[in-house]
């Protein structure tokens, strides 16, 4: 319809465009409308399908009409359309129009049952709800759900609207609709391979439908069930999949229910749930099978939240908001949105139990007796004497703010939140510095090896004018090399050592661990964070991240950490100009890459894939690297990707940084890579394929420098709008906070935090976009049931509950 109506527009303005200007050129402007005012009147009604009856009319006539007179009708056309009909109210009255509603009785039903069984007692295996069918333990097992609890809380991802009834005109080819009509005509005839097929036409005030079936055992039902109905003048509901045959429309075995008024219906009046599921699972089967725990055990189920929250919040009880996910009795419309009562408490509670658990994990940390190290202002002037450049006032901030956490006795747990090149990495040497002049060893955990050797050399240099040894450690280092620096570790000589996971297993043992640093935190979980926490005795711990996060998704994030915000870049950088560049014009790119390469610039040119793909038609790494090789002759070209061996990865980024190789061809394995201030201009290929975040990393390694970088994003014409506005992000802004906020809206926060973020898995139910207020009110209330109900005395179900939730997260599990 939309398309419809905006051809007409398109038409009758180019029609009346200055002043008649092509009028003439335009052959049968009449046909083309009456055409097009055929496609549009189904969705009209009143007096926009009056006008439109008259406007035909004239249509019909328009050869016979003087030109003064075709032109004075076609400007009234183009001034009645243009004012009267827009998209927005034609859709808003045909939403209207199809309201009619049917509710069967048997969509309620809920009965509280005031005798409640503990928390624990759901957590049994479903095949002891008595009078299950046989066969639904092994669909809930192909569905993962172990316990009654799982099964309750397996909540519909949508719902099967049966109640809203779509008039005949309205119906469009592939969508399912549930309509009502009279019988008026049944034909029983033969298909071309001799089987039996039963017409049934149905009719409405509106138009008509035909409904075939072919299933021989019901043949005989049907034909009974529509005659019955025909001589009786009843009219029949259908629900079923609309399509196309020639210029009418059919219902290929929909299911069928004769209307009477205040009928008890079972397949119609009713809004459906509809669940995920397993490969070799039917709906209607697994559908039933939930349904049967849900009225046998929902009832049952106890309220675990406080009674004060439960009234302050006003919110439904947790048993009736059970049922009514699983049975609704709300409109379809507030289903979809998520904003019926009972989903809005589902939600609520899954942001109440995580955020009781950050709660109780921070509140356990501050009571905690750490290190009290004796740190002050001339140990911070010590250290800034030695770098050859000046803090940003951004930077200041953030390291005062950990001063005042290391000489408090509670240990330290801070985030540091800043851009690419805000200068997190200086700001966490300094930190080191404090620890090692106080006499204590610092670890630094990075997720690649390729940052770990970055941050070895930065801390190096840091600390070469103290003579503080550093040492590394990685899983990639021969067993002789790694048992000498095990060794050193272990006996206090390595005063820091950076790794990888490398760090955290068994046989790493330290002297005196004193400031844990974990950079990159979205790479690993809570649990890895306790591991290498627990090599020391109550260290400090520092965390950073280069991927900002809209702060209210930290404080589900990292609602454990104090967070602090490097928010300034340092003096001299340049933003990035960020440009979108389709791939026939690469031409242009070629000639400003040997511009800025002939003025002793150096350039990242950067793919999603290592080899191509048969699948995938992308260009990939290692077969651009001849292609730039040729079109860059005279400048040296690398070429850089993950399945490389360390010696190799690290002697190429060597050689990118010293100049030998000018050019580095690279997979995103330098997203987070090695610092080159030389490094200009980034090309990154096929720029569609990537998130908003990684391009932002990945820009980020240029404009190091107080050099103006590029950043040019490579795609093709044909991708999709959508890929071309979330580039156009990046356009705009160099923001990472920003942009973050920009891919939240764009990918929702369970693609952007990933499950290892918060080291707890997914929610269920709730969403960080959608439910921002109701994450705040939820946080807000557990902060303050933690604070003042530490134990959780007599709260043995909400404790139960934790634990289950929880379970396989140490961290959280062990304070519940």
């Amino acid at each position: 319809m939309k398309d419809t109506l905006e051809n007409i527009k398109r038409l009758l303005t180019l029609l009346v465009k200055e002043d008649f200007k092509y009028f003439d050129r335009i052959k049968d402007p009449d046909k083309a409308l009456l055409a097009m005012f055929s496609q549009l009147k189904p969705f009209l009604s009143g007096k926009r399908l009056s006008f439109i009856n008259k406007a035909e009319k004239f249509l019909r006539n328009y050869r016979y009409l003087s030109e003064k007179d075709r032109k004075r009708f076609i400007k009234e056309l183009h001034t009645v359309f243009v004012l009267r009909f827009s998209f927005d109210e034609i859709e808003e009255d045909v939403r209207k129009r199809k309201s009619e509603k049917l509710v069967s009785s048997s969509s309620s039903g809920f009965k509280e049952e005031k005798e409640k069984y503990p928390v624990r007692a759901f957590f049994q295996s479903p095949e002891t709800v008595k009078g299950l069918n046989k066969f639904a333990s092994s669909r809930f097992k192909k569905l993962g759900l172990e316990t009654i609890f799982d099964v309750l809380f397996y909540v519909p991802f949508r719902y099967e609207d049966r109640t809203t009834v779509t008039p005949l005109n309205l119906l469009r080819e592939g969508e399912t609709a549930l309509i009502k009509g009279k019988v008026v005509g049944i034909v029983e005839t033969l298909t071309k391979k001799g089987k039996k097929l039963l017409k049934v036409i149905l009719y409405d005030t509106h138009g008509k439908i035909t409904l075939l079936f072919l299933q021989q055992r019901v043949f005989g039902f049907y034909k009974k069930l529509f005659s019955q109905a025909k001589e009786l003048g009843k009219e029949v509901i259908a629900y079923g999949k609309v399509k196309r045959s020639g210029l009418s429309f059919t219902m290929v075995h929909p299911e069928v229910e004769v209307f009477e008024e205040k009928k008890n219906y079972s397949k119609v009046g009713v809004i459906l749930p509809v669940y995920h599921l397993a490969e070799g699972l039917k709906q209607h089967l697994v559908r039933k099978d939930i349904e049967y725990v849900v009225r046998k055990a929902a009832p049952r189920f106890p309220e675990y939240l406080p009674k004060e929250i439960v009234g302050k919040r006003k919110l439904p009880s947790i048993s009736r908001s059970i049922w009514e996910v699983h049975f609704p009795t709300s409109s379809i419309e507030e289903l979809e949105e998520f904003r019926t009562p009972y989903q809005k408490r589902l939600i609520y509670d899954e942001f109440f139990l995580f955020q009781t658990a950050l709660a109780l994990v921070r509140k356990r940390i501050k009571e905690d007796k750490g290190i009290a190290f004796p740190v002050n202002e001339e140990m911070l002037e010590e250290f800034k004497k030695h770098l050859p450049f000046s803090l940003t006032g951004a930077q200041e901030r953030v390291l005062k703010e950990i001063i005042a956490d290391m000489k408090n006795s509670k240990p330290m747990n801070r985030l540091i939140q800043g851009d690419v090149g805000s200068g997190k990495t200086v700001v966490a040497a300094a930190a080191a510095f404090f620890a090692v002049k106080s006499g204590y060893q610092v670890a630094v955990m990075a997720p690649t090896e390729i940052l770990a050797n970055q941050h070895f050399k930065k801390f190096k240099e840091f600390f070469s004018h103290f003579g503080i040894p550093v040492g590394i450690l990685t899983g990639s280092m021969t067993p002789k090399a790694k048992n000498m620096a095990l060794k050193a570790v272990k006996k206090g000589y390595f005063k820091v050592v950076v790794g990888t996971h490398a760090l955290i297993q068994e046989k790493v043992e330290f002297e005196n661990l004193g400031l844990v640093i974990i950079d990159e935190q979205h790479r690993f979980g809570v649990k890895q964070r306790a591991e290498l926490k627990n090599k020391g005795d109550r260290p400090d711990v520092l965390v950073m991240t280069a991927t900002p996060i809209p702060r209210t998704l930290a404080l589900t994030a990292y609602g454990d950490l104090d967070i602090s915000v490097i928010d300034e870049m340092p003096a001299g950088r340049k933003p990035v100009k960020t440009k979108i560049i389709f791939d026939d014009e690469m031409e242009k790119v070629v000639s400003f890459l040997k511009k800025e390469l002939s003025e002793g610039n150096r350039v990242y040119i950067v793919y999603p894939l290592v080899e191509e793909s048969e699948k995938m038609e992308l260009k990939a790494a290692t077969d651009m690297f001849h292609f730039w090789n040729e079109k860059l002759k005279g400048f040296s070209v690398g070429l850089l990707h993950g399945r490389m061996k360390q010696e190799e990865k690290d002697d190429v980024m060597a050689k990118f940084k010293s100049g030998e190789f000018q050019v580095l061809v690279s997979t995103t394995v330098i997203e987070v890579g090695v610092d080159v201030p030389e490094a200009t201009v980034m090309v990154i290929e096929h720029a569609e394929r990537f998130g908003l975040a990684q391009l932002h990393q990945l820009r980020g390694r240029v404009g190091r420098s107080d050099r103006q970088s590029y950043c040019f994003l490579i795609t093709k014409r044909t991708v999709g709008e959508d890929a071309i506005k979330r580039l156009k992000v990046l356009e705009a802004t160099t923001d990472g906070f920003k942009v973050a906020e920009a891919d939240l809206a764009f990918r929702g926060p369970g693609e952007l935090m990933g499950t290892r973020q918060s080291g707890i898995g997914e929610f269920k139910i709730a969403d960080l976009r959608r439910d921002l207020e109701l994450l705040k009110i939820a946080r807000e209330d557990a902060f303050e049931f933690v604070e003042e109900n530490p134990e959780l005395k007599g709260f043995d179900n909400l404790k139960d509950l934790m634990k289950y939730r929880f379970k396989g997260n140490e961290e959280f599990v062990e304070i519940a």
